[in-house]
């Protein structure tokens, strides 16, 4: 439960991320770990007052074992490297697992002085308690073969539709193009992000990296990552981004974790291709609007072609990014 709990915290290891992904039926596994965690917990410490419990007990953590078969199954052939926390989870399960058994075996293997009677009803219940904890641990293997995997989102190729955030259907568009280094762009940010979490209700809205400042190549796989993964918390974890800006040009993973840790969030990088993906279509939204310089944001209406540019921290408010999608979308 303390091992759940720390991975739901964000306390945890580069050899996390990539299991981090997984879900299990659409839910997120450190979460889900901790209540079960402490599910077995209130049985383990009820048993003795109701017996049904301990079966309960045995039940969820034989399942528990089978679960755990799969996922030790997943990091040795799918991700290929071992996560600790998920790892010492699994040595508990199965800890747990062997006590269980030594408590609802011990005594019941007990030859009886009556050949045909109390033994027959020893290795009876031998049986049932056998096969009841085997059933366990199958429903438990096969639950998570079933459930276990990563969401869409994590498991799908990097495309233009994964960099925007609002509505995937909306016509209207709203481009952002920053540099992180950018004077004009720091004055400007907040503005920015009142303005596009306003945009989003009716808009798609994409930040768009303009590496005018050589150091913000250094801040694009890291702004890229987050933008696909974290779309929900995107606008903190933004300004988290800032005031790392501010303190380093080249900021590792480590810092880019510690900076957004207390949003419970994980850093999991891109790998190369998504990274030079997402660059190239930053560049070409940069071109095809002949952007020269930061910040600027464009509004257009994919269907009429219209468009209002707006630049510099003077002229970019959340008014007139709000003025512009209602002037595009004009007929």
């Amino acid at each position: 439960m303390v091992l759940s709990a720390l991975d739901w915290l964000g306390v945890c290891v580069e050899a996390c991320a990539e299991t981090s992904l997984y879900r299990f039926f659409g839910a997120p596994l450190p979460p889900f770990g901790t209540v079960f965690f402490a599910l077995c917990a209130a049985a383990c410490l009820a048993r003795h007052r109701l017996g049904v419990l301990r079966w309960a007990l045995a039940v969820l953590l034989f399942g528990a074992l089978g679960a755990e078969i799969v996922f030790l199954w997943i990091q040795k052939y799918e991700i290929g490297r071992w996560c600790p926390y998920c790892v010492g989870i699994a040595l508990c399960v199965a800890a747990g697992c062997a006590l269980v058994a030594r408590e609802q075996y011990s005594g019941t293997i007990v030859l009886y002085p009556d050949p045909d009677g109390e033994r027959k009803l020893v290795m009876k219940r031998l049986a049932v308690h056998t096969a009841l904890i085997l059933f366990a641990m199958l429903a438990g293997l096969g639950a998570s073969a079933w459930g276990l995997k990563k969401t869409d989102a994590y498991a799908a190729g990097l495309s233009p539709a994964n960099l925007a955030l609002g509505p995937s259907d909306s016509p209207l568009e709203v481009f952002v193009v920053t540099d992180w280094f950018c004077p004009s762009c720091r004055v400007a940010e907040p503005e920015i992000i009142k303005g596009a979490r306003l945009a989003i209700k009716q808009a798609k809205v994409v930040f768009v990296d303009y590496p005018i400042h050589r150091e913000t190549i250094n801040y694009i796989p890291y702004n890229l990552s987050f933008l696909i993964r974290e779309k929900e918390k995107y606008f903190q974890i933004r300004e988290a981004l800032g005031s790392l800006s501010r303190k380093t040009k080249e900021p590792t993973p480590e810092d880019v974790q510690a900076a957004v840790s207390p949003l419970g969030v994980k850093y999991v990088p891109l790998n190369y291709v998504d990274v030079l993906t997402g660059t190239q279509y930053h560049i070409s939204v940069v071109q095809k609007f002949k952007v020269s310089g930061t910040p600027t944001v464009i509004v257009t209406d994919s269907r009429t072609g219209k468009a209002v540019t707006l630049s510099g921290s003077t002229e970019i408010t959340s008014d007139s990014i709000l003025k512009s999608i209602a002037e595009v979308s004009e007929k």
